[in-house]
């Protein structure tokens, strides 16, 4: 990871686990969302002890799922940053439901018996308050997973290129239009991008598909596909462009050096 990956993983993940340490101890309820919202009356029948140590265990598991979706990220394990995903939108969801209405899991030991607090929970509707709370956690999951199965499906397609008489157009995430009158040479290098180097990922998507600035340069590529085309430029960085098939890599290769040439 790069310091600037740490640095966010840091400032998301540390005050969440001082706070959890703090709830593991039975204390700072009041952080509780839909907590503040109880009467007194309503919260003097509450173990706020056993519900600190609750919240607090589920903000541990929230925080590793953070972790493990910027460790995925970076070591390019989808699988685990879709795992992490579903375990913090699942986790919320069930501790959601489980707390029950107005945090009757919670009650004190005495409090009702055993009969009356299940019929207290079957008749008593959710408030308003934790309503929204599993909405918004489902509606925000949701949103999440659509985002990031988006993200892989754009990320991992190959690249779109498209010729013009006057410039190419790399369609697409992180596409770039390069004039023909900005291109110094294109050369077709008998190597994968990865025996090329790669180098770090600047602001790029990294997966089966590479795209978007790596240090080696703008990279439309499948890493260990041969040949590579490489695209110089009189300014800014050299672009590297390559398929699956390499015979559709020759292919726009020759069909790039036919309009380089009509160009110049």
């Amino acid at each position: 990871m790069n310091t600037v990956t740490i640095v966010v993983l840091l400032v998301v993940t540390l005050p969440l686990f001082v706070i959890s340490g703090f709830l593991l101890r039975g204390k700072g309820a009041f952080l509780i969302n839909g907590y503040n919202m109880l009467s007194p009356a309503e919260r003097e029948k509450l173990d706020e002890r056993a519900l600190c140590r609750f919240v607090g265990r589920l903000l541990i598991v929230i925080n590793l799922g953070t972790i493990m979706i910027f460790v995925g990220a970076h070591a390019e394990f989808f699988w685990l940053i879709y795992l992490s995903i579903f375990v913090i939108l699942a986790g919320s969801v069930v501790a959601v439901i489980y707390t029950g209405s107005r945090f009757q899991r919670f009650r004190k030991k005495g409090d009702l018996k055993e009969e009356e607090l299940a019929a207290a929970r079957a008749r008593e509707p959710m408030p308003k308050g934790q309503k929204a709370i599993l909405v918004t956690t489902l509606v925000v999951g949701v949103i999440t997973l659509v985002g990031v199965a988006a993200l892989f499906y754009f990320g991992e397609r190959e690249p779109q290129v498209g010729i013009s008489w006057d410039h190419i157009q790399i369609h697409g995430m992180y596409g770039v239009r390069v004039d023909f009158s900005e291109i110094a040479e294109i050369t077709l290098l008998d190597q994968s991008m990865r025996d090329i180097g790669i180098g770090m990922r600047t602001n790029g998507f990294g997966g089966r598909a590479l795209k978007g600035h790596f240090t080696a340069g703008l990279l439309f590529v499948m890493p260990d596909s041969v040949p590579t085309i490489r695209i110089q430029r009189t300014w800014g960085s050299d672009i590297y462009l390559s398929f699956a098939d390499s015979e559709r890599t020759q292919m726009v290769y020759y069909e790039l050096v036919a309009e380089l040439s009509r160009s110049h």
